[in-house]
């Protein structure tokens, strides 16, 4: 009988660490939203420097001088390569979940040039 509860114990102790061990829900969005941007950072790469996605919102760090010399139409394009990439990328992360989110363009000193709003 001893053995019985020893061998039940060591089953419960192996569930509990693997259940420790795997990514939380917010580690899994996170990981999801950073792939599902990957390819915008690929796309404008002279532009785009990096980004954070935190929540309902999204900072694309910019690099300001290669934004300025961009020309227009590239720059409208990115703009809605940005805004279509993160709505897809949260509601990817976020399924049945509804909520208005923020790109923020912001250069090094984490000044804001542009802010958009999405719905998702």
């Amino acid at each position: 009988m001893a053995t019985r509860w020893l061998r039940a114990g060591a089953a419960l102790s192996l569930l509990l660490a693997a259940a420790c061990a795997g990514p939380t829900p917010a580690e899994r969005a996170a990981a999801v939203e950073q792939t599902a941007l990957a390819p915008l950072k690929a796309k404008y790469p002279d532009i785009v420097t990096a980004f954070d996605p935190a929540g309902d919102k999204l900072d694309l760090a910019i690099d300001a001088n290669a934004y300025i010399q961009t020309g227009d139409d590239v720059v409208d394009r990115f703009k809605v390569d940005a805004a279509k990439a993160w709505r897809t990328a949260w509601i990817a992360a976020h399924p049945q979940q509804h909520a208005l989110l923020t790109v923020r363009l912001i250069d090094a000193i984490a000044r804001p040039w542009v802010v958009e709003h999405i719905r998702a």
